[in-house]
């Protein structure tokens, strides 16, 4: 019923959508990009069609399923500043990397998904419907880093994890969060996050699914003593949310040069976007930035590509 449902909504047939799903696996382009710690991730790009499939099933099919509220990724109305103000009266914090996460998610673990929750679903769920699923957001039987239904699948997935792990928490004075395969737990409680840790290792080790690992080499232990990353962004030691001294120098540092006339229009417009970054999380260093440099030159630079715009149209008439 759900492929039959698709192919009404999208207006192609419903032969094609099942060609489409059975020969999903050769429909990527695959390549690597260097990772910001060394090495590199595998990107899975789906063809046109199956991605156009994908998110179809990412909006109409999985976007009903539970996300539970400790989940600051993938969700609409939630940004990286609003997960970092949780954990910053925590004088305690603990990053924890899920390994591979994407790929750990099998079409096992998708196809168990539905089937515990369709009631929430609304819709029948055919067997044939089920394998054609798995098939189309699964590639070699795994999520994969590239295709549009990864994100909010993976979010479905571990709703059990989450709404374990956040109840466990916070009976012990624990924040719990997660942002795709961060997790982090803050607290004011010395001596009591390592063995939290502890547990939540042998706990995801030991699950029926999600198969689930941490990544041992990338679990960062701070304190307040120290300036803690959130999700990119730094927990000071009064308790601020702050974009970091080095972004703000390297923004400083850009801002001077475009006064002096020193940036192409690529950089530019990187600069546009670092300011209205800042201007989310910590807008006083705009004001700050208005007040060194003059307000005229921090509208300029945020209004640079409309004025080249009106002069690209100008240009033409």
């Amino acid at each position: 019923m759900i492929l039959r449902k698709m192919a009404e909504d999208m207006r192609v047939p419903l032969a094609h959508i099942e060609l489409l799903a059975t020969t999903a696996n050769h429909r990527y382009k695959i390549y690597r990009i260097p990772k910001r710690t060394g090495g590199t991730r595998e990107i899975s790009h789906p063809s046109k069609e199956l991605k156009s499939l994908q998110r179809w099933l990412a909006l109409h099919l999985f976007s009903r399923l539970p996300i539970h509220d400790s989940v600051y990724s993938y969700r609409i109305g939630v940004g990286i500043r609003d997960h970092a103000e949780i954990h910053k009266r925590g004088n305690y914090l603990v990053r924890i990397d899920l390994k591979d996460f994407f790929p750990s998610i099998t079409s096992k673990d998708v196809a168990r998904l539905l089937i515990e929750n369709r009631q929430k679903l609304g819709q029948i769920i055919t067997a044939t419907d089920l394998k054609a699923i798995c098939w189309i957001v699964c590639r070699n039987g795994r999520l994969t880093i590239g295709a549009p239904s990864s994100p909010v699948i993976s979010n479905a997935v571990l709703y059990a994890v989450d709404e374990y792990w956040s109840v466990t928490c916070e009976q012990r004075g624990i924040t719990y969060s997660r942002y795709a395969d961060d997790i982090y737990l803050s607290t004011n409680r010395p001596n009591i996050l390592a063995g939290t840790y502890d547990e939540m290792r042998k706990d995801l080790e030991n699950r029926e699914w999600p198969k689930l690992q941490i990544n041992r080499r990338k679990v960062v232990f701070t304190s307040r003593k120290h300036n803690r990353n959130v999700t990119g962004l730094i927990l000071t030691s009064d308790r601020r949310v702050s974009i970091g001294h080095e972004k703000k120098r390297q923004i400083r540092s850009q801002v001077f040069k475009f006064t002096q006339d020193q940036l192409s229009a690529e950089q530019v417009s990187y600069l546009r976007g670092y300011l209205s970054f800042a201007k989310s999380v910590e807008p006083s260093f705009l004001t700050r930035l208005r007040k060194k440099f003059g307000v005229s030159v921090i509208h300029q630079i945020a209004n640079t590509q409309s004025i080249q715009i009106k002069k690209v149209k100008a240009r033409k008439q």
